[in-house]
């Protein structure tokens, strides 16, 4: 794999300046193209500026562009209430540009490739040959940047993997594919999916965990292995099990709660209960006024103020030092004998 080319600030700098060169130039030809096909040019600069923003997402303005045109001419027809041709619309530009447009879709579409915006956002997308992300996730520093060095002319980044762009244009590969010219949304019979990780097969999203296909409605994929989905978490059915969209362990062939139960020997064991809500096991835990407190030999004893050695429950006395309260007393801090 080819290694980045580490560049000085000097570098960097003329390298931004010639891909905002780059830009100019592009929307320079947009303009003059769209001139030619009779759009005004104040228009051209309208969209020119609103692709500029960092919420510009090319592909939506694409198809809202067309409805939005058709509804302008419909509007500019009625004898009253028409907006200004200084109003700002719903798609960003004024209504008198929305106007100059043509109204069918296909001579929109050519001319919109004319415009470059796609380009000219994918230009400054990948400056710095690829060091940067996506359009679509230009705001997400978090994204893994790329170690190799490509043509940004023809290729992207996108969280460390390397793209071709979809007619000029960068676009997001985890929730879009690119068909033609035009990068569509992944759907699978309505439903969204990842279209490097998955597939779209007969109407139902089929996932890859290592080299196993299955379903991600029913099973998940952890360490390369495939395992059953209960609610939201996946489990092994070797030590766990699925009751009610809980997972919960299994002793022997059951499953049981560890909160109001324990397994000793391959077997279900009810545990104790000390208050109205707390459970223990009896076989190394008692209760005194409500309180779970471990078992020393047979007494149970406080963590707090107390220790267990040798199946037997010493006090503290002082800081550090603990008795024997069978056999010695505590004094101002000392331990005496009886």
């Amino acid at each position: 794999m080819a290694q980045n080319i580490p560049s000085t600030p000097s570098k960097k700098s003329f390298s931004m300046r010639t891909q905002f060169s780059k830009l100019v130039s592009i929307i320079a030809l947009a303009i003059s193209a769209a001139f030619a096909a009779d759009i005004p040019k104040n228009c051209m600069e309208e969209v020119a500026v609103l692709s500029k923003g960092n919420s510009f997402d090319v592909q939506k303005f694409t198809s809202d562009l067309p409805p939005a045109v058709a509804k302008a001419k419909l509007q500019a027809k009625a004898p009253f209430g028409k907006p200004k041709d200084s109003d700002k619309t719903d798609i960003g530009i004024t209504f008198g540009c929305l106007k100059a447009f043509p109204e069918s879709p296909d001579e929109i579409q050519p001319l919109l490739k004319n415009i470059g915006l796609g380009v000219a956002k994918s230009t400054v997308a990948t400056n710095n040959a690829g060091a940067a992300n996506s359009v679509s996730a230009s705001n997400s520093p978090a994204l893994k940047e790329c170690d190799a060095v490509f043509n940004p002319s023809k290729k992207f980044c996108y969280d460390g993997g390397i793209y071709d762009l979809c007619d000029g244009m960068s676009y997001n590969p985890t929730t879009h594919i690119c068909s033609g010219d035009i990068a569509n949304r992944a759907l699978c019979n309505g439903t969204q999916y990842n279209p490097l990780k998955q597939k779209c097969v007969n109407n139902t999203i089929i996932a890859e965990c290592g080299k196993t296909t299955y379903n991600p409605a029913t099973h998940g994929c952890k360490d390369n292995v495939v395992l059953p989905i209960c609610g939201t978490a996946t489990y092994n059915p070797a030590t766990h099990g699925c009751k009610d969209n809980v997972v919960l362990p299994i002793c022997g062939a059951a499953t049981y709660n560890p909160a109001t139960h324990g397994c000793k020997n391959n077997a279900v064991f009810a545990l104790s209960k000390c208050g109205a809500t707390t459970y223990y096991d009896p076989a190394t835990h008692g209760c005194k006024d409500n309180i779970v407190l471990p078992i020393c030999g047979t007494d149970g004893y406080d963590p707090a103020t107390q220790t267990c050695k040798d199946n037997t429950v010493f006090s503290r006395c002082g800081a550090t030092e603990f008795y024997n309260p069978k056999t010695h007393i505590c004094s101002y801090g000392s331990v005496f004998e009886k």
